[in-house]
């Protein structure tokens, strides 16, 4: 019954494409889908990308940007490179898509792809505490980068936060917020690499002690990688690992 009234649902109202925006067959197999079959096609392909660095693939990649490492965060995690106004990707699309308005579907879908990565990240630092003599796990929960104020009102939609929602949902790790927004700052797009740091100095405050976790901090896309490092600042957690949905290579930004 739960499924026919899902089917009538979709017929009614057809889903669109996270990326492209073209509506959606309703049918049973493509229910969940978040993608058309042609962006998910293209998609599959951009998580294959092999990172510039160490030539891995992205989703195995673990290199650290040097901003995030200065604040002792040893692991990133992320999916898929950002993209530019010349290659304008799917995953751009998603992300673009996301801070106007975040879909069920497109957050199980990024999630799920997350939650591999993460899960093996996790395996990876518990094997290294142990070498160091640390016999117990360390606890682990999720929380994300809080967007500013502005965004917020505009849209409505914290896109970090619903994609810590749903990676926690999918992991079993707790979400917990830690963070919370002090102020906006400039719009960082225009800002060089400099100048987003210090404009986003000061911009969070910690909330509740992360001390004793290890924390996966989340955003959809990490440039310069200057919110992230305040945020592990701010947060003095015990270990984290960086999450986003994306990430935009060192040498398209300015």
């Amino acid at each position: 019954m739960k499924s026919l009234c899902k089917l009538v649902k979709e017929l009614l109202f057809p889903p669109r494409c996270a990326a492209c925006g073209k509506l959606m067959h309703p049918s049973p197999s493509l229910a969940e889908h978040a993608l058309c079959p042609a962006c998910h096609k293209i998609w599959e392909r951009e998580l294959r990308t092999q990172c510039s660095t160490c030539f891995l693939e992205y989703c195995t990649c673990r290199c650290v940007p040097v901003g995030l490492k200065k604040q002792g965060i040893e692991q990133y995690v992320k999916l898929a490179p950002y993209g530019d106004e010349k290659n304008f990707t799917v995953t751009r699309r998603i992300v673009l898509g996301m801070k106007e308005h975040v879909k069920d579907r497109t957050l199980r879908l990024l999630a799920k792809e997350l939650a591999l990565t993460v899960q093996a990240a996790i395996a990876a630092s518990e094997r290294v505490r142990q070498k160091n003599g640390y016999k117990e796990p360390l606890e682990t929960v999720v929380t994300y980068l809080p967007r500013g104020k502005r965004g917020v009102r505009r849209t409505g939609v914290d896109q970090a936060r619903e994609l810590a929602r749903a990676l926690s949902a999918e992991t079993g790790y707790r979400f917990v917020p830690l963070l919370g927004r002090v102020r906006d700052g400039l719009p960082q797009k225009s800002l060089s690499r400099r100048e987003r740091a210090l404009n986003l100095r000061g911009a969070f405050e910690r909330i509740a002690d992360a001390g004793q976790y290890r924390v996966l901090l989340v955003d959809d896309v990490v440039t310069t990688g200057a919110g992230m490092s305040e945020c592990a600042r701010v947060l003095e957690a015990a270990e984290i690992i960086a999450v986003s949905v994306a990430f935009t290579e060192k040498k398209q930004i300015k």
